[in-house]
This record gives structure tokens, sequence and C-alpha cells, in this order.
């Protein structure tokens, strides 16, 4: 009896997680989700949203129009921890997340891991961010621009979220200088609440636009040393493809140090081979 209780209390929990974690990054939650995720009855799941409401007053407010539960700007969660990559994995992806490794301490001596910086994310900001993606809705942003150095206000509307191996970008068509550009999700210290539906946008060239990006072995290496690089990435010849979106382009090159001047100390493993 015990463990059929213990049961139902983690199931019950989860399903009051998942109706957080949709009002949280989504905006919305319907009973609907609730029957597709976790197989319930219809009145099971009304129960489960009346039962978030009553322990999280203020988050949630039903829209009889839509006929959804739409959360409030001041919501708050307290069943979870909100992780922008979970968040990003669920909604826009196959449920998972893998674009770096774990940022935790391994017990084993015998691995170590080299612990980079922590990439500044204010999860408040990239809520707001992610709602206006899927919603199709501008805000307003305080955005630090480390080209120019000017701290102001841009009206963006996202379309797009780019992860380079390091850091998130948002892509977004730029009201303020009507124009597509990327911005560092944690170089915005503000964002509004999105609520203006935006509707048609230029078309977007770059992010559309995929090119094949062929990287050549350094040819100023040792045979040897070739042999080297063709071994460490499984190569047959000297040459290497890789496919990836024009604007996504420079962080490619940027991770394999081929578009600037810091790693010239460094043998390059490849250049990149352009079409004459």
């Amino acid at each position: 009896m015990t463990i059929i209780a213990n049961e139902e209390n983690w199931a019950a929990r989860e399903r009051l997680r998942r109706v957080e974690f949709l009002l949280w990054w989504r905006g919305w939650v319907g009973r609907q989700d609730l029957l597709k995720s976790f197989g319930i009855s219809p009145a099971q799941a009304s129960g489960d949203l009346q039962r978030y409401a009553e322990l999280n007053p203020g988050a949630m407010i039903y829209h009889t129009s839509r006929k959804r539960y739409e959360s409030t700007e001041t919501m708050t969660c307290i069943l979870h921890g909100p992780s922008f990559e979970e968040a990003v994995g669920m909604l826009l992806g196959n449920g998972q997340f893998s674009g770096s490794m774990p940022r935790r301490e391994v017990s084993d001596s015998r691995i170590s891991m080299i612990q980079l910086p922590l990439r500044r994310l204010d999860v408040g900001i990239a809520r707001r961010i992610l709602i206006a993606l899927l919603e199709r809705r501008s805000l307003e942003v305080r955005y630090h621009s480390l080209n120019s150095g000017n701290v102001g206000l841009r009206e963006l509307s996202p379309t797009g979220l780019a992860w380079d191996g390091a850091r998130w970008h948002v892509r977004a068509w730029c009201g303020t200088r009507k124009d597509w550009r990327d911005f560092v999700l944690g170089r915005m210290s503000e964002a509004t609440w999105p609520e203006k539906v935006f509707g048609d946008l230029p078309y977007d060239h770059d992010w559309e636009t995929f090119e094949l990006v062929t990287l050549r072995i350094n040819p100023k290496l040792s045979d040897a040393g070739r042999e080297t690089i063709r071994m460490d990435y499984d190569l047959a010849g000297d040459n290497l493809e890789l496919r990836v979106r024009r604007s996504m382009k420079k962080y490619l090159l940027a991770s394999l140090y081929l578009d600037h001047e810091s790693h010239l100390d460094l043998p390059r493993h490849f250049v990149e081979q352009r079409a004459i």
C-alpha cells in the first residue's frame, strides 16, 4: 500500500512539475498537455491544473477564449529550478540538449575536466526570450554591445536560437537597427514582457542559407603531423567538409581558431579551403 501511495505521489508531482515547466518556459498550459504526456483522464488533468493554481497563487490566469492557462509576468517557480538547456531541448528539440559537457565534479581521481568560466544567463530574461520566440512576439531588451561599447534598448523579434558551443545567441530582427542580428543572451540586462505579436519579417538569408565549409589540413604541418590529424579526425584525405548556416559560420571558424590571430603560436589543424 505504501509503495502504491509513493508511486502515485511521485506521478502527481511529475505532472505538477510539467505544468510549472510549460507555464514558465512556453507561457501557457492546457489539459491536452497532461493528457498527451501522462495518459490521464480529462478530469484528472483539470484537477492537476487546479491543484497547481492552489499551490502557486498568482502564477497563471485562465483565458476562456483560448481555453488554456497562461503564466503571469510575476510567476515564480516552486517545484523546479528552471534550466534554459532543458527548455530548449524539450520545446525545440528532441527532449535532449548535449551542447556541452556537464558542469560537475568527477569523483574518480583518474578522470579530470577543465572547468570553463560560466557564461552569465538570467533565466528570467531567457524565459521572456523563449516565450517571444514560441509565440512570435516582440520585446525590448537592454543590450550591452561589446563591439560598440554602447548599452541601449533594442526592439527584438526573436526567430531562432544559436548555440556556439559556449554560449547562447538569439537570432532576431532588430526593429531598432532594421536588420537581422545575433544577440548574446548573457549580454541582456533587462527584458520587457513579450506582448506585441509580430507579423511578416524580411527574409533572413544568412539564417536560411546553408554553406558547405571545406577545411584542409594545414599544409605547414609536417608529413607526420598531417597523418596525425587524419587519424585524429578520422579522415581518409586532407579535406573536411562541414555544413553550417551562413550566420553560424563565424562561430564554427572561431571554435577551430581559424578566424582570429590569438592562436598563431599554435599549429593550426586546418585552414579554410576557399573557392577560386
